[in-house]
């Protein structure tokens, strides 16, 4: 099993699917509907995996919005693909 990351034009993460096969990845995107412009491939059993075997997928940070009809503004999370 493979992990596939469909990342948009900008090369943000727009999906991340775990499948034996990038052709089932891609028939799984089109019954979603989504095209992804570009897909990185992960092999966890790839030796040469990341930095010392760990493969960052997907990190977070808080954010607040500052929304000027709020007052303090909405915290949110803005995710990425790795650190």
């Amino acid at each position: 099993m493979k992990i596939y990351i469909g990342k948009d034009f900008d090369g943000n993460p727009i999906s991340v699917l775990l499948a034996d096969s990038r052709e089932k990845a891609d028939i799984a995107w089109m019954g979603m509907k989504d095209t992804p412009h570009s897909v990185e491939e992960i092999d966890p059993n790839d030796a040469e995996l990341g930095v010392h075997g760990i493969a960052f997928l997907l990190t977070s940070t808080k954010r607040n919005s500052n929304h000027s009809s709020r007052v303090g503004g909405v915290e949110y999370r803005q995710w990425k693909r790795g650190l």
